[in-house]
């Protein structure tokens, strides 16, 4: 249905202002605008979205859009949340812990998936349906393992703030190396080579040792680096939440 000029992406989202109309259905929906864009961004990136390029991709004036969404700003709110989907089921007969990291690697997946998704800035807590979702899909787990209810919103916070921002480095990194031509491999050489010439045992005693050590010297973990990184913070971030709740 046509949106009310000044509605919110979070009121397109959850459908307010609709209104049942006699006739035929309208060709053009706010659904098929949404995931025209979302496709567009998954090709292209998030500054190839605009409202006029969304109308030519569906054969539409950009007039015709604004019928639907008040503009990018709204389009975009909307794009984020369609684009995550609904969580997956998470295992629970395996305990809270296996789900929490089932929701880890998911949402890490979704971020591969839409990696523009990450440039779009946090305003405030989740508020569409599909993020919402997702939010509710981190407090069963936690509130399961027995965390107080403040406790479950700051560690359900702290999962999402430390998989986006894992995942934002890592995205990062990868652009900046496709830019330059560069293999994950050529680029781990390239750091190797710096480290190497500059990292010196006596200003920096301990990355020294790592250097030494062989750390850096694998290639075949360059794609593979955040992926450990990520099970490694998280697996830690669950120990420490079972040392807590043995304390009491």
């Amino acid at each position: 249905m046509p949106a009310d000029h000044g509605m919110s992406g979070v009121e397109l989202l959850w459908g307010d202002g609709e209104r049942p109309s006699r006739g035929p259905k309208p060709k053009l929906t706010l659904e098929r605008i949404v995931t025209a864009a979302i496709g567009i961004a998954d090709a292209e990136g998030l500054a190839a979205v605009s409202m006029q390029r969304v109308a030519a991709e569906l054969g539409y004036t950009a007039m015709s859009l604004y019928r639907y969404v008040p503009g990018k700003e709204q389009l975009v709110e909307v794009m984020v949340d369609v684009a995550a989907g609904w969580p997956p089921e998470l295992p629970g007969e395996h305990g809270w812990r296996a789900e929490l990291e089932a929701w880890v690697r998911a949402l890490w997946a979704l971020y591969q998936r839409h990696p523009w998704a990450l440039e779009v800035r946090i305003t405030g807590a989740p508020r569409g349906p599909h993020h919402l979702a997702w939010f509710e899909a981190a407090l069963g787990p936690l509130a399961r393992a027995g965390l107080r209810e403040d406790e479950q919103v700051s560690g359900a916070t702290f999962l999402l703030g430390a998989v986006r921002q894992l995942a934002t480095i890592g995205i990062d990194i990868t652009r900046a190396r496709e830019a330059v031509g560069h293999t994950a491999a050529q680029a781990e050489a390239d750091y190797l080579t710096v480290l190497r010439r500059y990292v010196t045992a006596d200003r920096f005693p301990h990355l020294s040792r790592l250097v030494e050590a062989g750390i850096f010297d694998n290639p075949d973990l360059a794609d593979e680096g955040l992926d450990l990184d990520l099970h490694f913070g998280i697996q830690r971030l669950l120990d420490g939440i079972e040392v807590h709740l043995t304390r009491g």
